[in-house]
């Protein structure tokens, strides 16, 4: 009896530390901090705001924070999360930061070595708003490497994220996928222990966006630059639930989606998914598609095709996704499909039944298109068709008149939006003109259409273009040609219907004030609005921080757009124009040259005084000091980019009124026994005289 009670004794006590050790249920609430591990020996615990702490690996003294603007940081409000044991993810409760409200998931990959977070941010409100996320990360040492992740497929652009290394540990910092247009920026320090990674977030009305990033641990900086570059981006959102990757703004997701349906595709042989519920499996015996379409009739060979989408229920049209990324909409000429099961038996399925077929991967397929750097034309219905770029000028109706517009500089026409009742054209410097167009339909050609016409003889023709009429109705949207990469200080001519011109006025303009007319130059304008006084009264501050209020004589502002392009915009239609770095005067201009020229001077306070008196001018002399860095000499070189660097620091600095003013605890503004004769700063920032 005592063994038997022994033996129980033992039975129980092994029940409890099986049970014990088992992991949380899915969907089971935890108390944080919590612990996941991974294969590589990582503990990645996890704090009261889903933030990393130092876990015995002293990869982070916090790892992983998140600001909204700036300001508001998030906390789990019930310091609790949510466990999937299944997915070894936590899944944070929502917290209300500002215009936006936040949710945090954060999951370990075991075997690849990494943690993903997902930020979620939802805009409940009728307006969009613009979001400034960042990630804060304190290291347990200090920057000793910063090896930079670059997207081989666009290069020249800014990295998606680094691999950094302190004095114990590697960690690879991803923070967007390749081929994305939502980058991340970095900020970090060498031999200092803080990163920041900033993300800029436009989240449209009453909708959620997803910003995904991942850390990625090894033991040196390169180790982890080599794991991601061998690392499938797949694997990171493949667990996501289908709704959530949609919404991912920094990582290519959405082109597995044709609008709430997902592309199917198999592995090794074809799958069809029927209207009842089953699945078969075999190899589709067909050798192309023929679809006839609201712009034309279009063949596709079945070698081209990975999908296809059954649309509606009594007359159902097909969607056909290409291998390349297009997807056509139409009706086939066909009413059943010819199917090879396993087994080696044939069997038609009527096409009716059929909701979705994906056809098999073959040999040297791409796993992402990049279609945000290809020439689109994207349709209401869904359908999405590679364009040539149209050789004749598009004509837009516009307040300002009409305007003719090469394809060359347009980067997309946006035919409806949530925003814009009226479409609006993007031009590749990033400026947006509303208007209308005069064009019923558009005639266009399709990329790479060889596959898109009729077979000649039995076989397809591989030199005839294929061209399409789509009707200005169905469309939702035209892109071009992509943005150009924006200037670090953008000049912006913004008018009251919200179009926003990247400009710089040309040309003078006479203003009538109280007592004058001044003749004002439009590269020497630093900001220009309407006054409160009326609709006519205009308020100019120029290079120097000098305002000037009036009437203009001219009822038009010329202005030069950065892709080449010259408008002439009514004065009533403006709302604003700022530009950070205005052109001084001429006479001031050449007395910069002049001073210039000690900044190599043999002695020390020639120089120093040389460099204060630049100084003293501000931002505008910056385009002056790059001309003059040209034919320089190394002192004087040096001195340049020292006080580069000082006036760009101030740029980042708003004043009143939202205007930049230099920093006056930097001396730069010192009036002391160097000052030059006949020089006096009665204001920081404003010359009276020199």
């Amino acid at each position: 009896m005592k063994g038997n009670t022994l033996l129980l004794l033992r039975f129980a006590l092994l029940a409890c530390a099986i049970f014990s050790a088992k992991p949380a249920r899915a969907g089971q609430p935890v108390s944080l901090p919590y612990i996941l591990h991974d294969d590589f020996g990582s503990t990645w615990d996890v704090q009261y705001d889903g933030s990393i702490g130092d876990g015995g690996n002293d990869l982070y003294d916090g790892g992983g924070r998140i600001f909204i603007n700036n300001a508001a940081q998030y906390v789990s409000p019930n310091q609790q999360a949510v466990f999937d044991a299944a997915h070894n993810e936590l899944t944070f409760p929502p917290m209300p930061m500002g215009p936006v409200t936040v949710s945090r998931r954060v999951a370990c990959f075991k075997t690849l070595g990494c943690i993903r977070f997902i930020e979620t941010l939802e805009n409940t409100g009728p307006s969009p708003v613009h979001i400034q996320l960042r990630a804060y990360f304190n290291l347990g040492g200090t920057v000793q490497q910063a090896i930079p992740l670059l997207d081989e497929k666009r290069p020249g652009r800014q990295p998606v994220g680094y691999a950094f290394g302190d004095q114990n540990n590697g960690v690879a910092m991803i923070g967007a996928g390749r081929g994305s247009k939502v980058l991340p920026r970095f900020q970090y320090q060498q031999n200092n222990d803080n990163i920041d990674c900033f993300y800029e977030i436009d989240v449209p009305a009453r909708s959620t966006v997803a910003v995904v990033h991942c850390q990625l641990r090894r033991k040196v900086p390169p180790s982890a630059a080599e794991a991601w570059k061998s690392l499938s981006e797949r694997e990171l959102l493949k667990d996501l639930p289908k709704d959530l990757r949609k919404r991912i703004v920094n990582f290519p997701g959405g082109d597995a989606f044709i609008g709430d349906i997902e592309i199917l595709r198999g592995d090794v042989l074809d799958v069809l998914e029927l209207r009842g519920g089953d699945a078969y499996r075999g190899m589709v015996k067909i050798d192309a598609f023929r679809l006839q379409t609201i712009y034309g009739p279009i063949t596709l060979p079945a070698d081209n095709v990975i999908c296809l989408i059954n649309v509606g229920t009594y007359r159902p049209t097909q969607l056909l996704v290409t291998a390349d990324g297009d997807v056509f909409g139409g009706r086939l000429d066909i009413t059943s499909l010819k199917l090879q099961l396993t087994s080696g038996q044939y069997t038609n399925i009527p096409l009716s039944q059929i909701t979705r077929l994906g056809f098999h991967r073959r040999p040297g397929e791409v796993e992402e298109w990049n279609l945000d750097t290809k020439s689109l034309a994207l349709l209401r219905t869904g359908e999405r068709l590679r364009i040539n770029i149209p050789p004749a000028e598009l004509n837009l109706a516009t307040p300002s008149g009409l305007i003719r517009l090469n394809p060359a500089i347009i980067s997309s026409v946006v035919f409806a939006s949530d925003e814009n009742v009226v479409p609006q054209v993007h031009l590749v410097d990033g400026s947006k003109l509303s208007g209308l167009l005069s064009l019923p339909a558009f005639d266009l050609a399709l990329a790479k259409s060889a596959y898109s016409q009729p077979p000649v003889n039995g076989s397809l023709s591989a030199s005839v273009e294929q061209r399409v009429r789509i009707p200005s109705a169905s469309l939702l949207r035209m892109n071009f040609v992509p943005e150009q990469e924006p200037d670090a200080l953008p000049s912006t001519l913004t008018l009251t219907n919200q179009d926003v011109l990247y400009s710089q006025l040309t040309g003078s303009l006479a203003l009538e004030t109280r007592f004058d007319t001044l003749h004002i130059e439009g590269s020497q304008i630093k900001q220009l609005r309407h006054t409160s006084a009326g609709a006519l009264d205009i308020q100019i501050t120029l290079w120097d921080d000098s305002t000037l209020s009036g009437k203009l004589v001219e009822t038009h502002l010329t202005c030069l757009l950065r892709c080449g392009v010259t408008l002439r915009i009514p004065i009533a239609l403006v709302e604003e124009y700022h530009q950070p770095l205005p052109q001084p005067s001429p006479k001031i201009i050449q007395r910069i040259h002049q001073v210039a020229r000690d900044l190599d001077a043999d002695e020390f306070r020639q120089r120093e005084w040389a460099q204060e008196q630049i100084l003293s001018i501000g931002p505008s002399v910056l385009s002056i000091l790059k001309q003059i860095q040209k034919t320089a000499p190394p002192e004087a070189v040096r001195r340049i980019e020292v006080i580069t660097l000082k006036l760009t620091r101030e740029l980042e600095k708003p004043g009143p009124n939202g205007m930049t003013r230099p920093d006056e605890d930097e001396g730069i503004f010192d009036n002391g026994p160097n000052q030059m004769p006949g020089m006096i700063l009665q204001n920081p920032g404003v010359i009276i005289d020199w």
